[in-house]
């Protein structure tokens, strides 16, 4: 517990000191809150399509930087992870569900298109807050021999935001960790459980409410 502690004081320590150094040197400086969903896979887990729902949600910083456009630091909750329903109907009996919870700190530019929209590029650094799994019997910690997952996340995303007036907008982005979230197992191969380790796959849609 105590190194999970000092984790989280560490990133709202960092999150803290930035929006700070946003709010005393910007020229304009603006801040909001969002809150949307969030469809997750995992690559790698050999269970296809964005079928893991999530909530996502949390508040932001932007402000002018060059003629393009605009940085913008988040802090958010993000929930990520895998789902694999069964289908009796189909004679499928087995179920599986990755539950991944986040604390996520996104760092951005975000490109002026045309007026209203922006295309957002930038990269994002997670801690693992909990994680759980679930098969048709119910939980499990986890197989044999297969590594935990990493502590953090770190991924690089791409997305839209559009400005529905002065202060409603709506921001849509897919992200994909640089790093595996989980290392693979020794005797990983391509035909059991993964073979490059596990990586987040997210689509994510929120609304923003600019104070």
């Amino acid at each position: 517990m105590k190194s999970i502690h000092q984790h989280i004081r560490r990133i709202l320590i960092f999150s803290v000191t930035f929006l700070l150094f946003f709010e005393l040197s910007a020229q304009e400086f603006n801040a909001g809150v969002q809150i949307g969903m969030t469809g997750t896979q995992v690559t790698g887990d050999s269970y296809q399509g964005f079928n893991k729902a999530g909530l996502f949600g949390g508040f932001f910083v932007n402000r002018p930087i060059g003629r393009l456009g605009e940085g913008q630091l988040e802090i958010n909750f993000i929930q990520k992870g895998s789902r694999k329903n069964a289908k009796p109907s189909d004679g499928i009996y087995t179920s599986y569900l990755l539950r991944l919870n986040y604390i996520e700190v996104p760092l951005m530019y975000k490109f002026n298109i045309v007026k209203g929209i922006k295309v957002e590029v930038g990269l994002m650094f997670a801690y693992l807050i909990n994680w759980r799994q679930f098969d048709e019997n119910g939980e499990f910690y986890k197989n044999p021999g297969v590594p935990d997952f990493k502590d953090f996340d770190f991924s690089g995303f791409a997305g839209l935001n559009y400005e529905i007036n002065d202060n409603w907008g709506f921001s849509f982005r897919y992200s994909y960790s640089i790093l595996a979230i989980r290392p693979k197992p020794d005797y990983s191969n391509t035909s059991i459980f993964y073979n490059e380790g596990q990586y987040n796959e997210v689509l994510c849609t929120a609304f923003q409410y600019n104070f």
